[in-house]
């Protein structure tokens, strides 16, 4: 939780409600019975999530079904102080308590909680992730309540229950007035279509469908009809394809924002944009807020809560909790989307950052290559963003400030497979990538000293393995970055007096994540297609191991060598030519890192995924 600014602290409410969130249990039941002035603010903060309260005790699923079930007979002033009900404490003690679990394991199932919460007037957060594993039996199609204009409830995240039955929110509409609404990986399409349609979501703000399955088809294009008041859109894990990102440039980004002209070779490359200033003293409904510029917004679960606790007045109905003017509620259009994991291609990706500027927040992770203009290679399928460097630059991607892409933005060799992308690389298809980057390297390498506003960049599937050019690359990428550094120190300390009217300096690239794939195990010595089907490849190259009657039992096989085939059998190739070093890209920018001089000081993160 971040400390109070002094404004809110010498105007604000009393100066005990900013002591209060710091407090524990024990120390809040002492001080809510001191008086009758502590006892408002102190039991305000007691009650406030009372999950979180049930979960700190040693019997938490019992006294949680001890709580709901009193709840009806409760104080009514005790009730009101309920903003936060949020399960997640509780689903992690699953384990810890497997006996009251076992006692009590309704209390974290949907239809119980449901149950219970119109007895919580003031609920404003509720968060239900991952529950309901007991709760798969179908519930009975209940008669539509029309939704009540009044409901308070700003937050609704219910990620991860595959049963999640649609028909609660019919009989107990409460989503009428949400900003954040979080559906991932509850897998009923067709039945989230309709409930988007039965809502009018006139307040929603973040909407979160990842692991939907959803198609082109199967999109609930009416949901997304909000005159730009949605700004963060999260798409991951579906099977949507370049015709969504169509819809989303038409619907949901507002207009190209101006960008200021600067010189090359100028040091304004380095400064925030200088403010624009009008006579308007007053927000102005005519007026477009995507027009003015907003920080990067919180659009996480824990996130969003803590903001709104420390800036909504919760005294106000749910459409006016924050200022006209507060960044939450201006009508941007999108500035934070999450597209990874999709049918997209890199075609498609290259529409949507020629097409917009106005994002801030990005995840495209990594997409095919059309493998019939970028890489001319039979049966395989190449990954890839090429081209698209030159769209990352200041004067194009103005106000991108977090971007999760493939590393070819940056190294220029595609991931190059044979079938899915999940099975890994071959080596051969490793030095055929290699060589298509020895190409283009030079002219669409994106360089951070293009573009000082981006400070958290993301590279997926790297290989574990190189000849060379991937880790020639992403060293000469983090030389750079201490080349970026180096020119914000000198900035920072050069020059004029800096006062609080000077202009921002740009972060720079701050954090640099490294996501790598493993090599395709057992699959040293891949040839060409025979069969031109990359299915009847892949079974293929499974069913090429030693045969065993026991499923469990694996073959003892000969230490895995830093030299591999670059080529399949019966190539003709000599022994000399048919062999390659390839070197751990890890440890080669581990020992990197030791050498460098000078070092980079941003944060840098490898990220191995084990095999399965």
């Amino acid at each position: 939780m971040s400390l109070p600014t002094y404004e809110s602290t010498v105007k604000g409410p009393n100066k005990l409600t900013f002591v209060a969130p710091y407090l524990g249990r024990s120390s809040l039941l002492a001080a809510s019975l001191a008086c009758k002035e502590w006892h408002s603010i102190f039991a305000a903060q007691l009650w406030s999530d009372p999950i979180k309260l049930a979960a700190d005790t040693r019997n938490p699923f019992a006294n949680t079904h001890l709580f709901f079930t009193r709840s009806s007979t409760l104080p009514v002033s005790r009730r009101k102080c309920v903003l936060t009900l949020d399960f997640r404490p509780l689903k992690a003690l699953e384990r810890r308590f497997p006996q009251d679990h076992a006692n009590f394991s309704q209390v974290t199932t949907p239809k119980y909680i449901f149950r219970f919460v119109p007895f919580f007037e003031n609920v404003r957060f509720l968060v239900i992730d991952n529950t309901g594993k007991f709760d798969y039996d179908t519930q009975q199609p209940v008669e539509a309540r029309e939704p009540d204009e009044n409901n308070k409830l700003l937050l609704f995240s219910s990620a991860c229950i595959p049963q999640l039955d649609y028909n609660l929110f019919v009989s107990t509409p409460v989503l009428y007035n949400v900003m954040y609404l979080d559906l991932s990986n509850t897998s009923n399409t067709q039945a989230w279509n309709s409930l988007l349609s039965f809502h009018s979501l006139s307040n929603l703000r973040i909407l979160k469908l990842c692991g939907l399955r959803l198609t082109d088809q199967s999109f609930p294009f009416d949901a997304l009809h909000t005159r730009l008041r949605l700004w963060s859109l999260d798409l991951r894990q579906n099977s949507l394809t370049d015709q969504t990102i169509d819809f989303l440039l038409e619907e949901c980004f507002a207009p190209m924002a101006p960008v200021p002209a600067i010189a090359p070779d100028s040091d304004e490359i380095l400064y925030e944009d200088p403010p624009i200033y009008d006579l308007r003293d007053e927000a102005d409904p005519t007026y477009p807020s995507y027009n003015l510029s907003v920080p990067v917004r919180p659009d996480k679960t824990d996130s969003f809560i803590s903001y709104m606790k420390r800036y909504a007045d919760f005294g106000n109905p749910s459409s006016l909790v924050l200022p006209e003017r507060d960044p939450l509620r201006k009508s941007t259009g999108l500035t934070h989307l999450y597209l990874s994991s999709n049918r997209f291609t890199s075609k498609g990706i290259h529409k949507l950052l020629s097409s917009t500027n106005r994002l801030q927040v990005l995840d495209v992770g990594t997409v095919k290559a059309n493998p019939n203009v970028d890489y001319q290679l039979p049966h395989t399928t190449p990954f890839a963003q090429p081209n698209t460097a030159p769209l990352l630059d200041r004067q194009t991607a103005d106000r991108i400030e977090d971007l999760r892409i493939h590393h070819s933005v940056v190294t220029c060799i595609p991931t190059i497979v044979q079938g899915r992308l999940e099975m890994g690389y071959t080596p051969q298809h490793l030095h055929k990538a290699e060589k298509f980057g020895d190409l283009e390297f030079q002219s669409a390498a994106f360089n951070p000293l293009s573009n000082y506003r981006l400070s958290s960049l993301t590279l997926t599937d790297i290989p574990l393995r190189s000849t060379g050019p991937t880790i020639s690359r992403l060293t000469t990428f983090l030389r750079l970055c201490a080349k970026q550094e180096a020119t914000l120190l000198s900035a920072s300390t050069s020059g004029p007096r800096k006062t609080r009217h000077s202009p921002r300096l740009l972060p720079g690239l701050t954090k640099l994540r490294l996501e790598f794939i493993h090599e395709r195990s057992g699959m040293d010595e891949v040839g060409p297609s025979v069969s031109g089907d990359q299915d009847a490849d892949e079974f293929q190259a499974q069913s090429q191991g030693d045969f065993s009657f026991f499923a469990d039992e694996k073959m003892p096989t000969s230490p895995v060598s830093r030299r591999s085939s670059i080529w399949g059998p019966g190539s003709g190739k000599s022994s000399l030519a048919e062999v390659v070093e390839t070197k751990d890209v890890c440890e080669e920018i581990k020992i990197f890192r030791r050498r460098e001089q000078p070092k980079w000081g941003g944060s840098l993160e490898l990220v191995v995924p084990s095999r399965r």
